[in-house]
């Protein structure tokens, strides 16, 4: 840190030690903060460039001024403050600087008094004086008795203690009202700023703290001169000559006079500091706590006029109800204590609510009859009150529905299993989803899910008693905390909550209906900390979300075990993709008449290290939840390619392979480059690959499933509706799609020769296949009145186990 001499802030002996206030208070936080500190003695202008080129750290002293703020930085709480004073000898007459005329005025170079000595000379052309700098304060002092100005310029705490030793005194003139602080170069001691800040903001309001203690010892320590030398000699010769009488009267009058001046001056910066300050002085009377003086920042502060804080009585009267019973039983208390340090609220002059924190002692009474007052100081602590409550609210409660969130309601969580534990009482925890709510943000725009997410925070407040809990604890989750439920009525209340749940929304100027799967949990039955609740809840929720949504489960204990099984098979089934564990089956497709074989089909089986072969069934939807789907995709339209040109090199004629894909794929554009640089990659031509789809993957998203689909056909790719009649088919959008295939499901086939009415659908669906163009092909041919039906029927081509079971490549063409 550098260092120079303006004493009693920073002095430098003649053995290079540093002291003064900033030295004092920077040495006593380092020594609780354990920093290292090395004074480096150096000129201010030199000080001030060195800390700004980085090779100081820090600088005391520094005033704070909007020039310095765009290469230095500061702390926010000001050490001291301060102000620029001149001096001159005592007969200069000195008032204004205009009366300076174009006399000489020393100044310290690179100071704040310097900037605004030439801002004033460029301001007001009236203004005629010559600013003389210096490197240091003594020489600026010293420049008027060696007659090279007639006037100097120092801070006011500089000046104080040594204008004297320069026969100077304080004129009239003062300017310049400013904060000092510590400066660093910016950026690189950011947070020693913020920890200076924090010992600042904890010792200013203590009496005896180490910086009230560096204050006394420095800033306020008794530097009041005695009298001068000259006045001395004159005393001395006034007892042996009584003709000098008169002129030493005359001088002891000057010397009144110029006191008198001095302590108005004094004053009058007392009364600035106190008007400008941010904490309000006031004295009472004791024990009657009548008022006897209030600062005048009353006024500034708290929109109060001071005359009317004067009023016995007043403050009671502002107080806040709730606080003022406490408050007058505490000042009995002050009478006890000697001091008091509490907080209240009160109204101020424009009828906000103020938090206050009052700090009070007991004095000696100014009279000197043995009587006590009591001085005291407010400070007004509203602004970091409302801030820790918005801090509070933004980290307990959610932003858009204004509901607790997931970490009070794990705090309210806990204490109601306390509370149940204590007096035997069930609790319900309920964790609710709602269905398919992405689509609303989707569809609508997030404003309008809000919109929705807020309505259905108010039906539930509208629905449970005051004591229940209600909290949002994700993106479309709600979970309730509900005490003292009735045991045997847990259907009807949540029948009746769905139900309420279940009334259409007005919003974005559609009417919505929205459902939700909700999942119960019991206390103590269910569990019987918070965490084995939540999991129970989630556990029952996730079985409701699986069958269908718009219901709700109660926990039940195999549901865990159902759980933990489907976490182990997704665990193997991501290993199962790095490690190659799947293989292709493929099932043969036959011309029904000739029994020539048209192609295959690909299907993908699961060979479990430990389990064997895992059905489809089991894992695909599994795969298909988790994304895991796209990955198991790639492989196998990469796999199917790949023995296809196997065949081809085997001499295999396989006209043509097909493969199934997942609707996520129609939602990737990027399917298509894939589709096209592995058919490139084996040498395939593109009508050769069947890419099967279902009704229902298209139906998600329409528009985009068609886009790619018409990407796909202009590459050249089959595309075959799977799966086709099993559920319902929009047959003006089937027109539109770039199909060449129809795969009539094997439910229909199945029902040959048992149901008419399922014949009556086959025979629609060979008409419509006719009508439209396309191929169409039979899945589950089984039995032999089944491919005679469809061959009489018109449907040419099937596949099923009469035909061909599905097997590994290798036995595939087997006779």
């Amino acid at each position: 840190m550098g260092v120079y001499d303006n004493a009693p802030k920073i002095s430098v002996d003649e053995h290079g030690e540093a002291d003064g206030l900033f030295v004092r208070l920077l040495n006593s936080i380092a020594r609780r903060e354990h920093w290292q500190i090395e004074y480096v003695p150096c000129e201010w202008a030199q000080c001030l460039l060195d800390l700004r080129e980085g090779r100081l750290d820090l600088m005391p002293d520094v005033a704070l001024t909007e020039v310095r703020e765009e290469f230095l930085e500061f702390h926010q709480i000001p050490v001291v403050q301060g102000w620029s004073q001149v001096y001159a000898f005592p007969q200069s007459g000195f008032s204004s600087f205009e009366a300076l005329g174009s006399r000489r005025i020393a100044v310290l170079e690179g100071s704040v008094q310097e900037s605004h000595l030439r801002r004033q000379q460029i301001r007001d052309p009236n203004v005629q004086y010559e600013v003389i700098t210096f490197s240091n304060l003594p020489a600026v002092l010293g420049a008027v008795l060696e007659g090279e100005a007639e006037a100097a310029v120092s801070n006011n705490f500089y000046g104080r203690q040594h204008a004297r030793a320069h026969g100077l005194v304080e004129t009239p003139i003062t300017f310049g009202q400013v904060g000092l602080y510590y400066a660093a170069t910016p950026g690189a001691h950011d947070e020693r700023l913020a920890v200076i800040d924090a010992y600042l903001e904890q010792w200013k309001p203590l009496a005896d703290s180490p910086y009230q203690e560096a204050l006394a010892a420095t800033l306020l320590a008794d530097d009041v001169p005695g009298l001068p030398g000259w006045v001395k000699w004159v005393l001395l010769a006034a007892l042996g000559l009584v003709l000098l009488l008169a002129l030493v009267g005359l001088a002891l009058r000057w010397q009144v006079r110029l006191r008198t001046r001095q302590l108005g001056a004094a004053n009058q910066r007392l009364e600035h500091v106190l008007d400008s300050g941010p904490t309000v002085i006031y004295q009472l009377a004791a024990p009657s706590f009548h008022p006897l003086w209030v600062s005048s920042n009353l006024q500034r502060l708290f929109g109060i006029d001071p005359a009317t804080a004067m009023r016995p009585g007043w403050w009671e009267q502002q107080l806040h109800p709730e606080d003022r019973a406490g408050a007058l039983h505490e000042n009995l208390r002050l009478l006890e204590d000697g001091e008091m340090v509490r907080e209240f609220r009160l109204f101020d002059g424009w009828g906000k609510l103020r938090h206050v924190r009052d700090e009070m002692r007991l004095v000696p009474g100014s009279a000197g009859r043995g009587d006590q007052e009591i001085v005291g100081s407010w400070t007004d602590l509203t602004d970091s009150i409302e801030q820790k409550e918005q801090l509070r609210q933004i980290s307990h409660f959610d932003a858009r529905t204004g509901l607790p969130n997931r970490t009070l309601l794990q705090d309210r969580l806990g204490h109601a299993v306390e509370r149940a534990m204590a007096d035997g009482e069930t609790r319900w925890i309920v964790l609710m989803d709602l269905d398919r709510f992405r689509n609303v943000n989707e569809t609508l725009g997030t404003a309008a899910g809000d919109t929705v997410l807020q309505g259905i925070a108010q039906r539930l407040g509208q629905t449970l008693s005051p004591q229940d809990t209600i909290a949002r604890i994700g993106a479309d989750e709600f979970c309730l905390i509900i005490e003292g439920p009735d045991e045997g009525e847990l259907e009807t209340f949540m029948q009746g909550l769905l139900d309420t749940l279940r009334a259409p929304f007005d919003t974005a100027g559609r009417t919505l209906v929205l459902t939700v799967s909700a999942g119960v949990a019991s206390f103590p039955d269910d569990g019987q900390t918070r965490e084995e609740l939540l999991t129970a809840a989630e556990l029952a929720m996730q079985s409701a979300r699986a069958r269908g949504g718009d219901g709700w489960c109660a926990y039940a204990p195999e549901m865990g075990a159902l759980t933990e099984r489907r976490l182990f098979l997704e665990n193997d089934l991501r290993q199962a993709i790095a490690n190659e564990e799947f293989v292709l089956h493929f099932q043969p497709q036959f011309d029904l008449s000739s029994g020539e074989c048209i192609g295959v089909e690909s299907l993908v089986r699961w060979n479990h290290p430990r389990r064997g072969m895992v059905s489809p069934a089991e894992f695909i939807p599994l795969a298909e939840e988790t994304g895991l789907i796209v990955s198991i995709d790639r492989w196998v339209l990469e796999a199917a390619c790949r023995q296809l040109a196997a065949w081809d090199a085997a001499g295999q004629n396989v006209p043509m392979i097909a493969v199934n894909l997942s609707a996520r794929e129609l939602h990737d554009e990027q399917l298509v480059v894939t589709v096209r640089e592995t058919l490139e990659r084996y040498g395939i031509a593109p009508e050769r690959l069947e890419v099967e789809l279902t009704e229902t993957m298209i139906m998600e998203d329409p528009e985009r499933a068609l886009a790619i689909l018409r990407h796909l056909d202009n590459l050249g790719v089959r595309l075959a509706m799977d799966d086709f009649g099993s559920g319902y088919s929009n047959l003006a959008h089937l027109r539109r799609l770039p199909l060449h295939r129809l795969k009539v499901d094997q439910s229909l086939v199945r029902d040959i020769g048992h149901s008419h009415h399922n014949e009556s659908i086959i025979r629609a669906i060979i008409a419509l296949a006719e009508a439209l163009e396309l191929d169409l092909i039979a899945e589950g041919v089984e039995e032999e009145p089944q491919r005679a039906f469809l061959l009489e029927e018109g449907c040419a081509s099937g596949q099923g186990f009469l035909l061909g079971r599905p097997t590994p490549a290798d036995q595939v063409f087997r006779d």
